[in-house]
């Protein structure tokens, strides 16, 4: 009697630890698909704060406002990346630059299309983005710069790689 007691009991925690171990592993692969495939979808921030913070990051130049979104979210959206392109361009925010090197660095895929800029040119516009972070100030690019350049030299200024860019033009004329 004792004997079949134990066996049921065995054969019980047998069964929770396969239906546990299902439901967990079914959950890690549905967790990764959804981070890898549509990173946007679990913004932490609600639309409408998130529209407000935009607005006062690009109409007035808001660093704090733009910091907010960047710390909330991926921003890796066409109209994310839009909006970070305009701070970085229109109103030299530092940590925009910083993004946008980090946008076009990031290996990964959004909806299966693969997003790592691996052609000289968008690689020549990485660089010359996390310099210019640098160059205004930027204390985390010092991070980038030294596993881009090592830190035996003084990193490049931001123009040589725009002038790259330039020439890489020029030439297909």
């Amino acid at each position: 009697m004792r004997k079949k007691i134990e066996i049921k009991i065995l054969q019980f925690f047998t069964v929770v630890f396969c239906v546990f171990f299902y439901c967990c592993s079914h959950h890690a692969e549905k967790t990764k698909e959804r981070v890898i495939d549509q990173p946007w979808k679990d913004m932490m921030l609600p639309k409408k704060m998130l529209d407000s913070l935009w607005r006062r990051a690009i109409n007035v130049g808001d660093f704090d406002a733009y910091h907010t979104i960047a710390h909330s979210n991926m921003l890796l959206t066409p109209d994310e990346y839009y909006y970070t392109l305009l701070m970085a361009n229109k109103h030299q925010c530092p940590e925009a630059y910083l993004n946008l090197y980090d946008i076009l660095t990031w290996k990964g895929t959004i909806d299966g299309v693969e997003v790592a800029g691996r052609d000289s040119i968008s690689r020549n516009q990485a660089l010359f983005y996390l310099l210019k972070a640098h160059e205004l100030g930027e204390k985390s690019a010092i991070y980038y710069i030294h596993e881009e350049f090592g830190d035996s030299i003084p990193p490049p200024k931001s123009i040589t790689y725009l002038r790259r860019i330039q020439k890489f033009y020029e030439e297909k004329k």
